[in-house]
Formats: structure tokens, sequence, C-alpha cells
């Protein structure tokens, strides 16, 4: 008896597990409020920017912008950042929580993050592999797999510390309005 009882536990856990699967999560960055109803997103247009986090039941999800109306596939597991806003958004992953050292950057360093960040705004050396992304408006990027990865959206800095030793998945993206500014400031220390 208690063997079949066993038995008959394990295959709820494992049902349960299966069923639940891995979950979905969409960040959402629109210029204006976000409303989340089941998986359909609402967008009153405007000019601040706001953030909402959705957990995706299915594979699609819907966006209601003004008078347009999309639809975008979340068919795998894992963190997408969606874009509502006007711009581009820009982002790549930190490295973080593994070193405290201060490094000193060379006029030639300085010139490649200056490349860097100008072939990042056009879209050049775009990929998951690199982690890093350029999306366009009203379109949805898969980030990582790991849900529990943290993005920091636009206008927000990186966290001053983290909890030492540890090191974290973390996203930083920016608009394509931001890098410009941040490019202009480091030609001005060339």
């Amino acid at each position: 008896m208690k063997h079949i009882q066993l038995l008959a536990c394990t295959l709820l856990v494992s049902l349960i597990i299966s069923c639940s699967g891995k979950p979905k999560k969409v960040l959402i960055m629109a210029s204006g409020k976000i409303t989340v109803e089941g998986n359909t997103i609402k967008v009153e247009p405007g000019t601040r920017h706001n953030e909402e986090l959705m957990i995706v039941q299915g594979d699609r999800i819907s966006v209601n912008n003004g008078s347009t109306s999309t639809e975008h596939s979340v068919t795998e597991p894992g963190l997408y950042l969606l874009n509502i806003k006007n711009d581009t958004l820009v982002g790549s992953y930190k490295r973080v929580g593994t070193e405290n050292t201060t490094t000193r950057v060379t006029q030639e360093e300085l010139q490649k993050n200056i490349d860097s960040l100008q072939q990042l705004m056009a879209g050049a050396n775009v990929n998951a592999t690199n982690r890093n992304f350029c999306i366009a408006p009203g379109k949805l990027t898969m980030i990582t797999a790991n849900t529990d990865a943290q993005i920091i959206g636009p206008y927000l800095k990186m966290p001053a510390s983290f909890e030492g030793g540890k090191e974290y998945e973390i996203y930083k993206f920016s608009t394509n309005k931001e890098i410009m500014e941040v490019v202009d400031k480091l030609k001005k220390l060339q």
C-alpha cells in the first residue's frame, strides 16, 4: 500500500512540474501608461518612461498602443524585453559582483568604447551570443533563458554595490538618445 501511495505521489509531483513549465516573463518598456490584463498589454501613449513585468500564459501576447494593435509570439521560456517606446533601446550584459578593482582607461580603449557604442546603436555586431541587443520600437526580443536575470532600463543607473563574491546576470538598456549623449561626453575626453 505504501508503495502505491509513494508511486501516486511521485506521479502527481511529476505532473505538476511538467504542467507548470518554466516561466515566460516579458519586461515591457513604454512611453506612456501600461496596463496588463492577461496576455494583453494596453498602452496609453505619453512621454513618461514606464516599465511593467508580465508573466505570460500561453504562447502569444497582444499589444494595443493607441490605434495600433500587434501580436508577438512568446514560445520559449525566458526573459524578454518588449520595446513600446518611440526610440530604439540598446543594451548589453554587464559583468558585476565579481571584482572590486578600479581600472584606468587608455585613449586607445576610450576610442574602442566609443566605436563599440556607435556600432551598438547601428545594430552592428549585435546578437544573443555577444549578449548585446538593439531593439527597435514595437519589437520583442528574448534576452536570456534565465528568468531571474535583471534588466535595468533607461534613465536608471547601475546599482553602486552588489553582494560580494556573487556574479549577477544583469543587462543595462538605454535609449539611442542616451547613448548619443554618452558618446558625446566620451569624445570630449579624447
